[in-house]
């Protein structure tokens, strides 16, 4: 009787087995080795560089278009503030002398409860220093001396001319004639009286951003009606 004896059988009686008797098992499969080829790690080195110079580029471009966007915008908001500013003083140009005769003085400077020591009225002037800059110069008080400094502020950079001429109506129909234009020049020369304001004045700035920007502004009892006439119809 053989001593390998096989426990729990169905039948009730012990199993025996030879001594030489074997168990047929499934053979052991190995995995087999996975991974990336070379060529492959290659080929998406090359597609990812692709895309990052690809995306390098769309984010530069975006940014240099931010840059000059915003440079733009802060000329243009430089502009538009210069026009205002110039506008504010000339519209609010009175007939007043001061000391130095390229200035003229502007009511409206802003003196709530005349609490500063200074009154409403404020000398001004404009013109393009060595830099090309518009400057607008001011005095604290309408009849300055000679001691006392100006208070500047560079209004508009890169600007090349900056002409202002009076406008005075003429004979002809929505128009303004060169002698009546002289003719208020002259007005504004030497005198003790109130300085002459004309009906309105063309402003014409060259400027090397916006290119020639002429504006023309209506001043204190300035129109641009067509003169009346004063012959009657005959009956």
């Amino acid at each position: 009787m053989s001593r390998y004896v096989a426990r729990g059988s169905t039948t009730g009686q012990p199993r025996r087995y030879n001594i030489g008797c074997s168990i047929r098992t499934a053979p052991v499969v190995e995995p087999r080795a996975t991974g990336f080829t070379l060529v492959e790690v290659l080929v998406a080195i090359v597609v990812f560089a692709i895309i990052g110079l690809a995306s390098a580029a769309v984010v530069n471009s975006m940014m240099r278009t931010n840059e000059q966007s915003a440079e733009v915008r802060e000329q243009l908001q430089q502009l538009q503030q210069a026009m205002l500013m110039l506008e504010t003083d000339l519209r609010q140009a009175v007939s007043r002398r001061t000391p130095a005769e390229e200035y003229y003085v502007r009511a409206g400077w802003f003196n709530p409860g005349n609490l500063l020591a200074r009154s409403e009225l404020q000398p001004v002037r404009y013109f393009i220093n060595e830099e090309q800059q518009l400057v607008r110069q001011h005095y604290t008080y309408a009849d300055m001396s000679a001691t006392t400094e100006p208070t500047e502020r560079v209004m508009l950079e890169g600007v090349s001319e900056f002409q202002v001429k009076p406008l005075v109506k003429g004979s002809e129909r929505n128009s303004f004639s060169t002698q009546a234009a002289q003719a208020a020049q002259a007005s504004q020369g030497d005198g003790d009286g109130p300085m002459a304001i004309p009906d309105g004045v063309e402003v014409t700035i060259e400027t090397e951003r916006w290119g020639t920007i002429v504006r023309v502004f209506i001043l204190n009892g300035g129109d641009f009606r067509e003169p009346q006439s004063s012959s009657q119809p005959s009956p």
